[in-house]
């Protein structure tokens, strides 16, 4: 490829994003359009005994309200959630039951969004409540009936496997409830025109927004257009159909006027999802060489009342390490809440700040170097599967990292290491993400004049996508990135998968490359055909595409943007499509149809994961326990880097977001009430440019030929999934304290 891969590419779309004119979903203004605003439930649990709109209906502006008495059309989309888009089974205003603290009871729809909220809390409302708890009792945890077989897993015997070490551990650790908050706020604007409606809505699928909001409204599916051009923050928020959209989809259909909803922040924590708290147990066993003779990984993780989410951490613990005798289990409990979901790294997070600590403790019982316990262990086979890793650069990473923070000058005995009064701490953890693959289809048209056009319905929820398609088109088309245009965040594009996961460059870059592979081959067959010309009566099947050069078996050779001018049209335009050989006709269907037809991360032939290694210093103030984090390095390798300035931001970007994670981030619970309290920018803390200081990533190179074409790994989440670990390991080699919860408090330190 031309050396617009693996280079730092300015993102095409920074102009647009730094003057404003970037257009978002509630930027859109259709001609008309109302205001919507929501009233929410101040129980948890309980019954709503009456409703009344009376003042809300003569407050200046308001145009209607709207209850579970007489919102039409909703009641269509129960049932929405059982495989498909929705992003709960319970879908508020349908009757009086009360399920979780916030749940939607009334939407108003006013001239101007002052007039619609002060409608909102002009809502009377009367409750029967009953007792309600937000936390989950571990004890009262499941496993989800007729996925026992998906959801535990048993190799050897792990009894056996224990009393055979000469050093083991028996630990549990906790992580809390953590909330989105985006920079966009949630929002949606819906417009009828007659049986044909129009969606602007932040989305990470807008194929499958438009698929489930088609299947409820009984229309097909070009009847219903879904914009989401640009989205401002996302990582699982903005990632299926949540009650607020199709709420105001039936009030715009009700009133007959466009109808734009903006979510208030504090409704944020409840009508989308968030990640759930959950429970880590581990048992380790290993020999005195440090070799594991046992591995035990049993998560618990909450889900609400009437949801089975599982995001299962435990297929991916049990990848990390080899061990001749390993369970793991996936089990969940119950809380009054609304339902859980993805956040960033949804299912690694929380099981690695568990594992990545689980193997600090046990390597401090065998006396050994953190880093040789886990080069112990390191494997180059899936220890369950049993198959080959595609590729595998874990000690790579952290013998990269491990020289650049300069791992080998700490001394071992926690507490020995102090600058004043602060007591010093180096600490090391695994990352990984595993490679998903989805099927994608991208439209590219390219002109004799030098430009191409690349069109997929696929999003940009700020990580540089835009970006990163129209270099993959450039390189392969010989092309400036300049010269060539995206077209992205429209559901009538050819299908590309949701943007979750890690996916998107992977799958629907590697269709965007495929796109521009048939073109040259395409565009081979016409100019062989010629009178004249450099390749003209060479075979077709002879000439490939190298650097958007079409060369023959001869050295014959010609730039394709001149072959291609040279043609009758001038241009011309395919579709290409990325089908990996793992990904059955089964998923490839399910992502068509909007939802999420993944193969991987294992598949009979291997076992595809980016891997890095991340080193943080911690400073704790003996006398305040000031916890202060001056270093923070991560070694990362994830096969091809398309961009390296868009890939370094991600990277990093999820190391930050991992400080937050292990020292702010939290949700706090009125636990007599069954509700999240601190629901606000202000009171939800993550950090500031004062906590971070020294943030470094190394980006090594890795060639993986099995994952796809492009040999590319998603990087989105991988950045933040060692990093509370890192920090807690390194929080006891300061002050000697193992913490086994985060976040990790000043007062924890006392």
């Amino acid at each position: 490829m031309a050396q617009t891969i693996n280079t730092a590419v300015t993102r095409t779309d920074a102009p647009r994003k730094v003057t404003g004119t970037a257009t978002y979903a509630a930027d859109v203004i259709p001609a008309g359009m109302l205001h919507g605003a929501l009233a929410t439930s101040n129980i948890a649990v309980g019954t709503l005994t009456g409703i009344d709109t009376t003042r809300a209906e003569a407050e200046p502006g308001v145009v209607a309200v709207f209850t579970h008495d007489n919102l039409p059309d909703y009641k269509t989309v129960k049932g929405f959630y059982a495989g498909g888009p929705g992003s709960a089974s319970f879908w508020p205003m349908e009757g009086t039951e009360i399920k979780y603290a916030g749940q939607p009871i009334a939407y108003v729809v006013a001239e101007t969004a002052a007039a619609a909220r002060r409608g909102a809390q002009l809502i009377d409302a009367t409750y029967e409540g009953a007792e309600a708890h937000a936390h989950m009792d571990p004890e009262e945890s499941f496993v989800v009936e007729g996925r026992e077989g998906e959801m535990i897993t048993t190799k050897g015997d792990i009894e056996q496997g224990l009393s055979e070490a000469a050093q083991s551990i028996d630990v549990e650790y906790t992580t809390p409830f953590q909330h989105h908050n985006p920079m966009e706020m949630f929002a949606a604007t819906a417009e009828w025109r007659g049986d044909r409606l129009t969606v602007w809505m932040p989305s990470q699928s807008v194929r499958t927004l438009r698929g489930g909001i088609a299947a409820a409204y009984g229309l097909p599916e070009t009847s219903v257009r879904v914009i989401s051009p640009f989205v401002g923050g996302a990582f699982g928020s903005k990632a299926g159909i949540t009650p607020y959209t199709m709420l105001t989809i039936a009030a715009a259909k009700a009133v007959g006027a466009p109808v734009r909803l903006i979510v208030t922040r504090p409704q944020m924590y409840t009508v989308a999802t968030f990640r759930p708290e959950s429970v880590q147990k581990f048992r380790l066993g290993a020999a005195a060489d440090g070799k594991l003779t046992a591995f035990e990984h049993i998560e618990i993780a909450q889900t609400s009342q009437f949801d089975d989410v599982v995001n299962p951490g435990t297929h991916i613990t049990r990848a990390m390490y080899a061990s001749p005798n390993i369970h793991t289990e996936q089990r969940l409990a119950r809380s009054d809440t609304n339902t859980g979901g993805f956040m960033r790294a949804p299912n690694e997070m929380q099981t690695f700040f568990g594992l990545e600590q689980a193997m600090d403790e046990l390597a401090h019982k065998l006396d050994m170097d953190p880093v040789e316990f886990r080069r112990v262990n390191d494997t180059d086979r899936h220890p369950v599967a049993d198959v080959p890793f595609s590729s595998r650069s874990l000690m790579e990473s952290y013998d990269a990292v491990s020289e650049s923070f300069g791992w080998n000058d700490r001394t071992t005995e926690p507490g020995s290491m102090t600058d004043g009064d602060w007591l010093v701490g180096y600490g090391c953890a695994t990352a990984t993400y595993p490679t998903n693959l989805l099927a994608s289809n991208a439209r590219v048209r390219m002109q004799g004049t030098g430009g191409a056009y690349i069109e997929l319905a696929a999003h940009d929820v700020g990580t540089g996508s835009y970006t990163i398609f129209a270099q993959i088109a450039a390189a392969r088309l010989g092309l400036p990135v300049k010269s060539c245009d995206v077209v992205m965040g429209l559901a009538d594009l050819p299908v590309a998968p949701i943007s979750g996961g890690s996916t998107t460059a992977a799958s629907a870059g590697s269709a965007v490359h495929d796109a521009c592979l048939r073109i040259g081959r395409a565009v081979a067959q016409q100019v062989s055909a010629q009178s004249e010309g450099p390749l003209s009566g060479v075979d077709p099947s002879q000439i490939t595409l190298d650097n958007g050069v079409l060369r023959g078996p001869g050295g014959q050779s010609q730039p394709l943007v001149e072959a291609l001018a040279s043609t009758p049209a001038g241009e011309i335009e395919v579709i290409g499509e990325f089908r990996h050989p793992a990904l059955t006709d089964q998923l490839i269907r399910a992502t068509f149809a909007g939802g999420y037809g993944t193969a991987g991360p294992v598949t009979p032939e291997f076992a595809m994961f980016a891997f890095g290694a991340e080193m943080a210093e911690v400073h704790v103030h003996r006398w305040t326990h000031e916890i202060r984090v001056p270093r923070l390095h991560g070694a990362f390798a994830a096969g091809t880097w398309l961009n390296r300035k868009t890939a370094h931001s991600q990277l990093l970007g999820g190391m930050v977001w991992g400080i937050g994670s292990a020292l702010h981030e939290v949700t706090e619970v009125d636990k007599p009430r069954a509700r999240f309290l601190n629901a606000n920018i202000a009171e939800y803390l993550v950090p500031v440019n004062a906590d971070i200081r020294e943030v470094r990533v190394e980006m090594l190179e890795e060639q993986d030929d099995y994952v796809n074409p492009l040999g590319v790994k998603g990087i989105g989440e991988l950045g933040i999934v060692g990093t509370a670990a890192a920090i807690a390991n390194a929080v006891h080699h300061a002050t000697g304290k193992r913490l086994r919860h985060l976040p990790i408090r000043m007062s924890d330190l006392v």
